[in-house]
């Protein structure tokens, strides 16, 4: 009967694993890396970040391409030709010919004084370089998040997998102990099995809380090229206050001003409304000054005629241009235009409503974040009495063995549950960051030391 209830859950694998992992924690004290080192790391690393700063750098070449078309444009032409002339005349059946070279330059400046369409690109130079900036930032804070995310949850598997191994070794003991007093017969067969099953379930949970874990180290990872064995292993400390959150108003103002997308939409609206000008700058007349010189000259070396001949010309002025009917063209492009900023302009509102409730979202989640921790905390408390005394209770007799096994399990969900509830709400902390617009680097360094201290 002993051997059937004694199974080889043995894992070499896990064991050396779970080796690492102690080694790791052991040496994480003196160089484990925090939540700000990882994302310094992530934004070296990532090659998403890395595309999003060449669109940047790119998007930077909008604005001089914008204010190139108010700046004087100059243009430089040249000609070299070779010519062979042949004539016959009636008196002379000779033929007459000779060959030469013709040559010249030009010079031409032409610079804008009133053209809408000239003045709409400008502008959308100066947006688009905007755009590529806020594209830049709007990255840069979402990676944060990803690192955030992807740390705590490091963080909390890692406290998944020492609840499961702290419950396999409680139930370990406890099925020695059922099969020490089956033998002697002060227990029935029906509490050994129940304690080697408690014990078979408790290795299930901690092979998958394994498994769990080492799919989180390889996401951070993969974001930051860090060893995840090598982060730092004690979790903030969190005391959170309600007092410290700060009014939801604070936070609405600052999304208001701040959200990247919000303020992405503002500029895409913005950039409607120049193309909207520029259409309507096509019934309007183009004005331009010009200057120009010109230099040819063309040699005629030939009998009978005239030696070399030299020209020179210069010129200043004025040209006035306006389109008078293209087919209909131009008007359909203002309607498309317009109905492109009305398209716009709602994008806008749907995405200042969106930002409104994220932020109302992830302010919930840590306002009831505060109060969670402290219930979980209290709840913590009081499941480990509980399982103290179904442990003096049974040893005295009054309570089963069934009993002892139930809050064990008890005790271990709620260690899972306070784990989740602590990351849950340091990870809000991030969300209402990040919709708000605040999201940086002091903020991962405020979570990385302590609960952090709301604006």
């Amino acid at each position: 009967m002993s051997g059937s209830l004694n199974p080889s859950c043995r894992s070499p694998r896990l064991a050396r694993w779970l080796a690492r992992l102690a080694l790791a924690a052991c040496a994480g004290q003196a160089q484990g890396y925090d939540l700000l080192q990882a994302w310094q790391a992530a934004s070296q690393y990532d090659a998403g970040l890395a595309a999003a700063q060449a669109d940047y750098r790119a998007g930077l070449e909008k604005d001089a391409q914008g204010r190139a078309l108010w700046l004087p444009q100059v243009q430089l032409t040249g000609n070299l030709s070779r010519e062979q002339q042949t004539q016959d005349f009636m008196e002379d059946p000779s033929a007459s010919s000779a060959l030469g070279n013709s040559h010249g330059y030009g010079v031409k400046l032409t610079q804008a004084l009133f053209d809408v369409g000239r003045y709409a690109g400008w502008r959308e130079g100066q947006i688009r370089s905007e755009l590529a900036r806020l594209g830049l930032e709007n990255a840069r804070q979402q990676l944060m998040l990803t690192v955030g995310s992807a740390y705590f949850a490091v963080l909390q598997a890692r406290d998944a997998l020492a609840a499961s191994s702290a419950a396999k070794r409680a139930f370990s003991r406890q099925r020695e102990q059922a099969l020490a007093a089956f033998e002697i017969g002060s227990a029935t067969i029906t509490d050994a099995h129940e304690a080697q099953a408690g014990y078979d379930s408790a290795v299930a949970d901690e092979i998958q809380a394994q498994s769990e874990l080492e799919l989180k180290h390889n996401t951070l990872s993969r974001l930051s090229g860090l060893d995840p064995l090598q982060m730092t292993t004690a979790p903030p400390v969190l005391d959170p206050h309600p007092a410290d959150i700060g009014p939801l108003a604070s936070w609405l103002a600052h999304a208001q001003t701040q959200n990247l997308n919000l303020q992405s939409k503002e500029r895409e609206l913005a950039l409607a409304e120049q193309s909207l000008n520029a259409k309507r700058g096509a019934y309007l007349p183009v004005m331009q000054f010009t200057a120009g010189y010109q230099d040819n000259r063309n040699p005629r070396p030939m009998r009978n005629l005239n030696g070399a001949a030299r020209s020179k010309a210069a010129s200043l002025g004025v040209n006035l241009s306006m389109g008078l009917f293209d087919g209909g063209a131009t008007p359909s492009q203002v309607r498309e235009a317009a109905a492109r900023l009305g398209s716009a302009r709602d994008q806008l509102e749907n995405t200042r409503r969106l930002t409104r409730e994220e932020v109302r979202s992830a302010w919930l989640g840590v306002s009831t974040g505060v109060a969670a921790i402290r219930a979980q905390q209290q709840r913590l408390i009081s499941s480990q009495s509980r399982l103290d005394s179904t442990r003096l209770g049974y040893q005295v007799g009054v309570r089963t063995h069934l009993d002892l096994l139930q809050a064990q399990q008890a005790l271990t969900s709620v260690e899972k549950e306070v784990s989740q509830t602590r990351y849950r709400f340091l990870l809000a902390r991030l969300q209402l960051a990040q919709a708000a617009g605040v999201l940086d680097e002091q903020t991962l360094q405020s979570l990385s030391e302590r609960a952090p201290a709301m604006p």
